[in-house]
């Protein structure tokens, strides 16, 4: 409790001191009486008071009375001052083309009395650069600042400041991120820079496309658009591959600053990533033009594969391997077999020799590009097919990275006419004897040195059992009885070959320009498929093998030995960017050290710096680049095994930015955080001075003096006992 500046803090219960304090003059009342009858009334009344005058000081004591001082103290507030330096602070949308952070400088170092050093004088005040990050400023270092980078993020911002300041000052042009619901009561005034009603552009403000589309499928595209500045025009967007114009579609803006979304559609014909752009032209006082392209990028790849396969005759080999292509839902099998031979039956016209007319010239001079894969199963093309048909399949698969393969027999090319064809030189193998098929059995396979390490014999690895080395699966496969008796080319790989005896090859691949070759030299490759199921082991192993044979053949991008994986998040400019190069199911050598060499080439198809770096994963490795521009870069790696490339896009500086002031952000984060939006036209200093003393602290100092623990008041205590000791003592009472 406290009394007139004095405070009481009783060391007992006040009534406890209330009972010593009545015992006491108690005892001051039975002396006097003693004392009256000793010394009279007058000399025992002054004994009686000095003793009740010393128990009172004593009681006094037991109240612990202490008195109290006070003391108002102001603190005076930290002002932190925030510039945002993001990319739309670089536009200059003034007559005197002074672009936004400068102008944002010069409200804080210009003028009569520049508010930095004024509010310096009278305040803490802390200097901060607001961009994607937030980064502490010198003073010195606002004349070279200068507007790079992503939008700011204010809740953060506020949030990392608000412990060591009182106030924030925003300046900006209202490009930041801001978040309601996040935000935390922390007075903020905002100063507005860049002007609304002068700034113009047309922008594409977003692109929605398929990352993957599918051969000869619409590829839908929705482009959004928007324009500050050029209501009412309709101008065209533009769909490009490269230099060439896919498809375009006119639009028209609506009100400023509102949306338009328009459609583009285009069909490819050809897999393979596709590096595309949408665009819109150039319009007269743009601020930005960097904004009106937008470079993506979207992986084509085969809605289905398109096999057609052509059997010299109904045979088991076929009957299989039609049923294995067909228990493939990723497979679209078209397929003939030839039931009748010329010298079966006379006067029959050769087209009319399958179980439905053989289209031969509708296929292989119209269509053949349609599909992935040709087969040619036992098959006597000789009489079917002529020399153009011919050339157009030898380009098929020469140019346009289709797929061929050869499946053997007592029909296949017959008497070695294939010689003088044109597609001799595409493949992978010749007859060395004029008795180019032959019987014999029980014929056992293994693979090859070179087929241990081809990834399309990976497949075999699912079926090994803990104690079988790869070399078991095929000696446990069941025997072939008959095979074509070839040798492969010198450009060829032997993939599995016989056992007994000379080892004929029975599987051989190769490439031929920009396609893939394959050579099954028997036509009992259905007794792996009969013979395991005879066993008990099913027929997995059997369709695996044509699966993945069909997956080589067409270029199946999982089945490479090298993978380059892009990064998921967009790359940016001056951001280190990692790709990573993934080696598998390829000579142990190669996964643990792999003798391969890589390239990063810029938009302009110029190489760049790049560097390796290594990973905990093993068969993994990280190329590291740094782009300095927007566009399209290539990366490429070249490994024993051939080449392989992918392009990645980086977006440039300005792609994309809308750099329109908004001005009603700013309002909203005021507004929020309890602050005021201020004007560059009002007096700043005196509007941020006023607000400053809104939010100025103080505190009360308060000391404590305990009365008893004073010299002056002992002296009282001991003046009051001695007195009455002298006269006791005096008027002989002692």
């Amino acid at each position: 409790m406290s009394l007139f500046g004095i405070t009481l803090a009783p060391v007992f219960p006040v009534w406890l001191i209330i009972i010593f304090f009545c015992l006491g003059l108690i005892s001051v009342l039975i002396q006097f009486r003693v004392t009256k009858g000793k010394l009279g009334q007058t000399r025992a009344l002054i004994l009686s008071l000095l003793r009740l005058g010393a128990i009172s000081v004593l009681v006094a004591f037991a109240l612990n009375p202490s008195l109290v001082t006070k003391k108002k103290h102001h603190i005076s507030p930290s002002i932190a001052i925030l510039v945002d330096t993001s990319q739309s602070m670089g536009q200059s949308d003034s007559p005197e083309k002074i672009t936004r952070l400068g102008a944002a400088k010069a409200l804080l170092l210009e003028g009569v009395q520049p508010i930095l050093s004024s509010l310096s004088e009278k305040y803490e005040v802390n200097l901060y650069g607001l961009a994607d990050s937030l980064r502490s400023l010198e003073p010195g270092e606002l004349g070279s600042l200068n507007a790079g980078g992503p939008k700011g993020n204010v809740n953060e911002a506020l949030k990392e400041i608000s412990e060591k300041n009182t106030i924030a000052l925003l300046l900006s042009d209202g490009n930041v991120i801001w978040d309601e619901s996040q935000a935390q009561q922390f007075p903020t005034l905002s100063v507005p820079v860049g002007s609304q009603e002068a700034y113009r552009d047309i922008l594409i403000n977003g692109v929605k496309a398929p990352p993957l589309a599918f051969r000869d499928r619409a590829v839908v595209i929705d482009v959004t658009l928007k324009g500050h500045g050029y209501a009412g025009l309709t101008l065209p967007v533009l769909l490009k591959e490269s230099d060439r114009l896919l498809t375009a579609n006119n639009v028209r803006i609506p009100a400023d600053s509102e949306e338009v979304t328009t459609t583009l559609s285009f069909t490819p014909g050809e897999i393979g990533q596709k590096k595309l752009s949408i665009s819109v032209p150039q319009q007269v006082d743009e601020n930005i033009l960097t904004n009106n392209q937008i470079n993506f990028s979207v992986k084509v790849v085969r809605d289905k594969t398109r096999v057609l396969m052509v059997s010299g005759s109904p045979s088991m080999n076929y009957r299989f391997m039609r049923t294995a292509l067909k228990s493939d839902p990723s497979i679209d099998l078209l397929s003939f077999v030839i039931l009748r031979s010329p010298s079966d039956i006379l006067n029959v016209p050769t087209h009319e020799m399958s179980l439905i007319p053989f289209p031969v010239e509708t296929i292989f001079v119209k269509e053949l590009t349609s599909f992935d894969l040709v087969i040619f199963d036992n098959f006597d093309y000789s009489i079917y097919l002529s020399p153009e048909h011919l050339d157009s399949l030898r380009n098929f698969v020469k140019d346009s990275e289709g797929g061929f393969a050869v499946i053997g027999g007592p029909k296949l090319f017959y008497e070695g006419e294939y010689t003088l064809s044109p597609i001799e030189d595409m493949l992978p193998f010749r007859f060395v004897e004029k008795d180019i098929y032959r019987r014999e059995g029980p014929l056992g396979v293994r693979l090859s040195q070179a087929g241990t390490q081809h990834p399309m014999m990976r497949f075999s690895d699912n079926f090994l059992r803990d104690d079988m080395e790869p070399q078991g699966f095929w000696q446990e496969m069941p025997p072939l009885d008959g095979m074509n008796l070839m040798e492969a080319k010198t450009a060829s790989t032997v993939l599995l070959e016989s056992v007994q005896g000379i080892p004929w090859p029975i599987l051989i691949v190769s490439e031929y320009g920009k396609g893939r070759v394959l050579t099954l030299a028997t036509d009992d490759a259905w007794k792996w498929y009969m013979g395991l199921v005879a066993r008990g082991e099913g027929n997995q192993p059997y369709l695996r093998l044509v699966h993945t044979m069909v997956r080589w053949l067409t270029k199946d991008p999982n089945l490479d030995p090298v993978q380059i994986i892009l990064p998921e998040t967009a790359a940016s400019i001056g951001q280190e960017t990692d790709v990573r190069i993934q080696f598998h199911g390829q000579n142990p050598a190669l996964e643990s050290d792999p003798a391969f060499s890589f390239s990063v080439f810029n938009p302009e198809g110029l190489k760049i710096e790049s560097k390796l770096k290594p990973t905990l994963q093993p068969g993994e490795h990280l190329v590291s680049f740094l782009p300095e521009e927007g566009g399209i870069y290539r990366i490429t790696v070249e490994t024993p095994l051939g080449q392989l490339e992918a392009s990645m896009v980086v977006a440039g500086p300005l792609e994309g930015l809308d750099a329109a002031p908004d001005h009603e952000q700013l309002k909203k984060i005021s507004a929020v955080t309890g602050g005021k939006h201020l004007s560059p036209g009002d007096d700043l200093l005196v509007e941020i001075e006023e607000r400053v003393k809104m939010v100025e602290k103080e505190f009360i100092e308060e000391k404590r003096f305990p009365i008893w623990a004073t010299p002056f008041v002992m002296a009282i205590v001991l003046g009051l006992l001695c007195s009455e000791w002298y006269f006791r003592r005096r008027w002989g009472l002692v």
